[in-house]
């Protein structure tokens, strides 16, 4: 049983907005997009900019000793009433049977649901954000404003560039990212995110192996954590080679990678191979001297993934988890498993019935 919904629960009456440096603005086709109850991003006012140079002014000494790179060119802003978002949330909470509702689901996590945001623009079109290093809180009350830092956020532009070869990726169909495309993402992603009641299954490892894809420093650990989300849903029978699987059902799952290619075995074993080589060691150029952006190289001091390698993986991986994500089917079986064997063994026959490319 489910415990009973309190509609009168006493979530925190703030709102948050929180900065969402967009370096391509003209990839979002909207200037309000409203998510849900609470919850919106929209363009940033005059205002709203005048206020966050005023706070990487007033805070500049510690956003630096941070390391992290105050945002002074806004696009829009994701708007967070946490009185209203965190009863949307718990609302859909005690819809779901058999859940019961955490005492302390009190509050919303703010850098969650940046992530989800940012994870929900990805799925779309590849594109690079400005570091986010903070958000601003107003106090309904006292109409006081203040930043608050991120907990395990840092949006980099040097690790998107490894997958803009040579334009990035459209997965919207139409070039542009739209109010829908945000709703009908965070809808499956929301649950994903939630603080206290979230789901543990191979989506939820893909996706966190998405974000480090996506935006992790080091991009030896990018491009494996890129391959692991085809693993995730490729490796499915105890006992067989994992390559070899990948080979097998990654074109049954996705037969075109986001810019439309088709997606061959040579590919995947070039992919594959490179994992090989970040895990197992390789002499890189000659074993010394001058190290190229277009070549795998690992040493004591140094590694870089040939760029064109990344984007490789990458055009194929964020294919695979839009793919999964919107198939209503495909989620509904993982989300029901009772266990990771019967998870495994659902995708499985999925995958099986899928016709072979």
């Amino acid at each position: 049983m489910s415990a009973p919904f309190d509609s009168a629960a006493e979530f925190s009456a703030i709102r948050h907005t929180v900065p969402l440096g967009v370096a391509l603005p003209f990839k979002l086709g909207f200037s309000v997009c409203k998510i849900a109850p609470g919850l919106e991003i929209r363009e940033c006012a005059e205002a709203e900019k005048e206020l966050f140079k005023h706070v990487s002014e007033t805070w500049g000494t510690v956003i630096s000793s941070m390391h992290a790179v105050p945002i002074l060119n806004h696009s829009h802003i994701i708007c967070i009433d946490e009185r209203l978002y965190g009863q949307h949330v718990e609302q859909a909470l005690g819809r779901e049977p058999g859940l019961r509702l955490p005492v302390l689901f009190r509050r919303s996590f703010i850098d969650d649901i940046f992530k989800m945001i940012v994870t929900s623009l990805n799925l779309f079109a590849i594109f690079p954000l400005y570091p986010s290093p903070y958000f601003i809180t107003e106090e309904l009350l006292t109409n006081h404003t203040y930043p608050t830092f991120f907990r395990r956020v840092k949006v980099v532009w040097d690790t998107w560039q490894r997958y803009a070869v040579p334009t990035g990726y459209d997965l919207t169909g139409g070039g542009k990212i739209t109010c829908e495309h945000i709703r009908q993402a965070v809808n499956v992603l929301e649950k994903y995110y939630r603080h206290n009641e979230w789901l543990a299954n191979r989506v939820a490892v893909a996706l966190h192996n998405f974000w480090n894809g996506l935006f992790i420093d080091e991009n030896t650990l990018a491009f494996v954590s890129l391959v692991t989300i085809l693993e995730t849903f490729a490796n499915l029978t105890r006992g067989n080679k994992v390559e070899e699987q990948i080979y097998r059902n990654v074109p049954k799952l996705v037969p075109l990678d986001a810019c439309s290619r088709p997606i061959t075995k040579q590919r995947l074993e070039a992919i594959y191979d490179t994992r090989s080589i970040i895990a197992h060691g390789s002499y890189g150029v000659e074993r010394h001297g001058a190290v190229t952006w277009n070549v795998t190289h690992l040493d004591a001091k140094f590694a870089n993934v040939d760029v064109r390698m990344s984007s490789e993986v990458m055009s194929i991986a964020v294919k695979m988890l839009h793919r999964v994500i919107f198939d209503p089917e495909l989620m509904s079986l993982i989300e029901r498993a009772a266990s990771p064997t019967l998870e495994r063994r659902a995708i499985r026959k999925y995958v099986q019935a899928l016709p072979a490319h």
